[in-house]
């Protein structure tokens, strides 16, 4: 036995692994053994185990905890046992995917305090009266509610599974309900990212034809979503989906959910391509024309949504524990949580349209 007059707690092995000698007060980490991860049918990759813990307490013996003598009968007492935290290890990746959590909570806040500047300076001027501005501030308001929910989501779902504090294999109504609002709000805000990329294909390619009606905007930007996640909140629940609040992937159903952005996302990518080709075109006399439509090329990304087509296949870094794909990772979340804060900034602070009027109430 290692003990130093009572002020250490002796190595000791506790079935799985051998823990060495530790000072009073402290508690000891080591990497969750193999044995530990039985019970997930699968054996995690080194970056993706997390660490088990055991405690020395101030009078140089290790913690215990009391267990029911019988489970079934805890009247009949119970019994005290040396404890190890292997509880963590239950959750391979916890870690990192809470970091991940933070990271899009703190991002997607700042994207939401953008967004609802935007959408407040077109009502207070009220500048909605003309349909281009009416589409932005629909495109604002949907990025506003993905925020929001996305926000809820992460905080109150995604954090406390990560935690170890869920409550997702309870599968409570307000949960699958944040979950559809999440969604929903994501569809709605792939819609209007759509109604943006084709009023302004053809307000450059097809100038002169006549307009759409405003209605058909609204139809798309907010009737789609809600056409869409009807049938998806019907199939998520029939008794073969109906758990987990509703976070995990139904496979092929849930094709329902994920076309729709697909869709926008391709149809986008070749309105903007037209559209930098008649800018191209348009710019051809120009001296530097090639960077004048390269400048808005880029410009146009984010409300054309292009930057998605890099989120459009799922990472998952623990698969190969390399660098590089933690990297992409971490890009994928900036691109999704950041639009809010870009799109405003490119339709509200740099507009030229919109700073005059500031500048005339000032």
């Amino acid at each position: 036995e290692d003990t130093d007059n009572g002020q250490r707690c002796p190595t000791k092995w506790d079935g799985w692994m051998c823990w060495d000698s530790a000072k009073s007060g402290t508690t000891s980490w080591r990497t969750c053994p193999d044995m530990s991860h039985s019970v997930l049918g699968y054996m995690p990759t080194e970056c993706s185990k997390e660490l088990s813990s055991k405690s020395c307490r101030g009078n140089g013996s290790w913690a215990t905890i009391w267990n029911p003598i019988d489970e079934n009968h805890r009247n009949r007492g119970f019994y005290e046992q040396e404890f190890t935290d292997y509880i963590t290890c239950s959750t391979p990746g916890a870690t990192e995917r809470l970091r991940e959590t933070h990271t899009a909570i703190a991002i997607f806040f700042i994207s939401l305090v953008f967004s609802i500047i935007g959408a407040s300076v077109f009502i207070f001027y009220k500048l909605y009266t003309k349909l281009r501005v009416q589409i932005h501030l629909n495109f604002l308001l949907s990025l506003i509610l993905t925020c929001l929910f996305s926000i809820l989501f992460y905080f109150l779902v995604r954090e406390k599974h990560y935690k170890l504090q869920s409550m997702i294999d309870e599968n409570p109504h307000w949960c699958k309900a944040l979950v559809v609002l999440h969604k929903g709000a994501r569809l709605a805000n792939f819609c209007w990212m759509l109604n943006e990329g084709y009023y302004l294909h053809r307000l450059i390619v097809a100038a002169f034809r006549e307009q759409s009606r405003t209605l058909y905007y609204y139809l798309f930007g907010w009737g789609t979503p809600v056409l869409i996640m009807v049938p998806y909140v019907i199939v998520h629940s029939m008794d073969e989906y109906d758990n987990s609040c509703w976070t995990k992937s139904m496979l092929y159903p849930e094709l329902l959910y994920n076309l729709l952005p697909l869709i926008c996302i391709v149809l986008n990518a070749i309105l903007l391509a037209n559209v930098v080709r008649v800018l191209m075109t348009k710019l051809r006399a120009s001296p530097d024309h090639f960077k004048a439509g390269l400048r808005a090329s880029i410009v146009l990304l984010p409300i054309f949504g292009i930057q998605y087509t890099f989120y459009v296949v799922p990472i998952d870094p623990f698969e190969s524990c390399g660098t590089g794909i933690f990297v992409a990772r971490y890009v994928q979340i900036v691109i999704e949580a950041l639009q809010g804060a870009i799109v405003s900034t490119i339709f509200c602070f740099l507009n030229g349209e919109v700073r005059p009027t500031k500048y005339f109430h000032f």
